[in-house]
């Protein structure tokens, strides 16, 4: 997906390929636990690589079957009025997008979300907790969209006036977001985030 704004385009780096290495890397690092309990005839010790081993395909299938789902819808483009926000401001969201192949789309989702991550240390252990906040959210429905139609969206979002501002420190992050998503069946969902920094101002 590409964001424009203020003229300036922006690839977005949500990419399922991530996955797909990190899980050829967990299959192969896996895989030495494998040859290893099977040269010295230890059966148990095998059987634990192989699990590893098979956790490792599944996201090597979930990361394929995102990169079809994302060969299957194409790029729309998306405006944003500004990423750079102060609490309480309002701005707005709009896309466009031509399907370049036959597709059915079930449901598109729209949503403006606040993420808080805190990290914990108790002794020796580090624990991280995450929550979001869905402060808005608009759904459209869908339907089989043929090689050529076009679809096309806006919506008026706001950073609510009691809102937190962006903060990203040692043990706390927060963030804002925009989420848009499509959900193609029988396949993982078609997800992107555009992040946006919220000043610790008020909207004049």
């Amino acid at each position: 997906m590409r964001v424009n704004q203020n003229n300036r385009s922006v690839n977005l780096t949500n990419h399922p390929g991530c996955l797909l290495g990190f899980g050829l890397f967990w299959v192969a690092f896996s895989t030495v636990f494998v040859v290893i309990g099977l040269k010295d005839e230890n059966v148990p010790f095998a059987i634990f690589g192989g699990l590893f081993v098979l956790i490792g395909v599944g996201m090597v299938g979930y990361g394929l079957l995102s990169l079809y789902t994302r060969a299957r819808i194409g790029k729309p483009d998306v405006n944003v009025s500004s990423k750079l926000l102060c609490v309480g401001e309002p701005f707005s969201l709009s896309y466009v997008h031509t399907f370049q192949q036959a597709v059915r789309v079930d449901e598109i989702v729209v949503q403006l979300v606040f993420k808080e991550t805190a990290v914990y240390q108790r002794g020796t252990d580090t624990k991280t907790v995450t929550h979001e906040e869905i402060v808005a959210e608009f759904r459209e429905p869908g339907r089989h969209f043929q090689a050529g139609n076009l679809l096309s969206n806006a919506y008026s979002l706001q950073i609510p006036p009691d809102g937190m501002h962006s903060l990203d420190v040692r043990r706390n992050k927060l963030e804002w977001f925009l989420r848009l998503r499509m959900s193609v069946p029988r396949l993982p969902d078609f997800v992107e985030q555009i992040p946006l920094t919220v000043r610790p101002e008020l909207v004049p």
